[in-house]
């Protein structure tokens, strides 16, 4: 049930205030025949709201799990999931598509936290009443906020343009960015599922990990830099791994990581 207690969860007053700037310019770009989105999320107390488009700016949905409990994808690769990103937060996936995508996130420098499906938007176009839930929504280095979304896995129809339109009202007016974004296939994901494993580095020896870092200052094969370094080569191995999820050493992604590739230091 929605909270009684009517909370509208906004940002800072500045935030407010830029906000109605953003809707108005929107507004006056796009006329006035804008979508009346309302956004079903939970506040900060966790408990069920509805906010208009403007009242989510500064809202940290990033934080937030979803407003309901999930719903699988239809389709043989529609399962409930959770990923345990490196901010240690709980990312809810409805779907392998989107478990994917939230490993992808969680890669990326400029994504410091998001979440899985944080916010429901509820709208009506001419006699059609809609419902969807945007795939992710982070928090972006620069402080900005980004509703994330998937590309779908069968082709692009009037349904997916409705809703593509439908976020991009709410974000000019809630001042987010929208990105959409493909699912990593092939070597790309087994290579970021491999690295994904080294998320969470142990207490790492300063000495050792400079060592492996010294290694790879040219460009060498993988296990041959591991065996160099004078670390034992189990442990620089696996100290490659974590550098290279935290992007302090770089390789080829089109090369698989059990074979070993070309390594160097960002």
């Amino acid at each position: 049930m929605l909270s009684q207690r009517a909370r509208s969860p906004t940002g800072t007053g500045l935030e407010r205030q830029r906000a109605g700037q953003l809707y108005e310019a929107a507004r006056a770009g796009m006329g006035r025949d804008m979508r009346d989105v309302r956004a079903w999320h939970l506040d900060e107390w966790g408990e069920l709201t509805v906010s208009t488009a403007v009242a989510l700016a500064g809202v940290a949905l990033e934080e937030r799990q979803p407003p309901t409990d999930p719903v699988a994808y239809h389709g043989r690769q529609g399962k409930i999931t959770a990923w345990p990103s490196s901010a240690r937060s709980k990312v809810v996936c409805g779907s392998l598509r989107r478990l994917r995508v939230a490993v992808e996130l969680d890669f990326d420098p400029e994504v410091v936290r998001f979440s899985g499906e944080p916010v429901e938007l509820h709208w009506k176009s001419g006699r059609t009443r809609h419902r969807w839930r945007p795939d992710f929504v982070a928090r972006m280095r620069d402080g900005s906020r980004c509703a994330v979304v998937m590309q779908p896995p069968r082709g692009i129809g009037p349904q997916w343009h409705e809703r593509l339109a439908a976020l991009k009202e709410v974000a000019q007016s809630a001042g987010w960015q929208v990105q959409i974004r493909s699912v990593p296939q092939g070597t790309q994901l087994e290579n970021l599922m491999w690295l994904a494993d080294y998320r969470f580095a142990d207490r790492v020896d300063p000495e050792q990990e400079q060592a492996v870092l010294h290694a790879f200052r040219r460009r060498r094969p993988l296990f041959e830099g591991a065996g160099a370094c004078g670390v034992p080569v189990l442990i620089a191995v696996d100290l490659v791994y974590a550098l290279m999820w935290q992007r302090r050493l770089l390789f080829d992604w089109g090369q698989p990581l059990p074979r070993g590739p070309l390594v160097w230091t960002a």
